[in-house]
């Protein structure tokens, strides 16, 4: 019986000692257009989209992103060698439930916009 009660124990203890915390969802260019990005509630979306730095160009999002995606902090990866290409990562959490799409374009900051521009779309959905 104290046995039973022993191991009863520790998995308690060991099921309190788990990491409950959610995987990043981590998207691409490649992702863009290609489905719905499910996620849960308190989960952290990964949007890293390529770059080739010191040509002028940046992502933009087109729109503030809808109440139920928080965040939207934003950096550069860093090149492995001048000139290499980089990411422009940007993070949002969950914390909403529902559908919004997150659309980027990517251009010149000082140049209107054009019917050509390279454009990305993340259909998200929150459970």
């Amino acid at each position: 019986m104290k046995t039973i009660l022993i191991a009863a124990s520790l998995l308690i203890l060991g099921a309190c000692a788990t990491d409950a915390s959610l995987p990043v969802r981590t998207v691409t260019d490649v992702d863009a257009d290609a489905g719905v990005v499910e996620l849960v509630g308190g989960q952290d979306l990964e949007i890293a989209l390529p770059l080739n730095a010191g040509t002028g160009y940046a992502w933009r999002l087109d729109h503030e992103a809808p109440p139920l995606l928080a965040g939207g902090s934003s950096f550069v990866t860093e090149a492995k060698a001048p000139g290499a290409p980089v990411r422009a990562v940007y993070r949002y959490t969950a914390v909403g439930h529902g559908r919004a799409d997150l659309a980027f374009t990517l251009k010149r900051p000082w140049e209107a916009d054009r019917p050509g521009d390279r454009k990305v779309v993340f259909h998200v959905r929150v459970r």
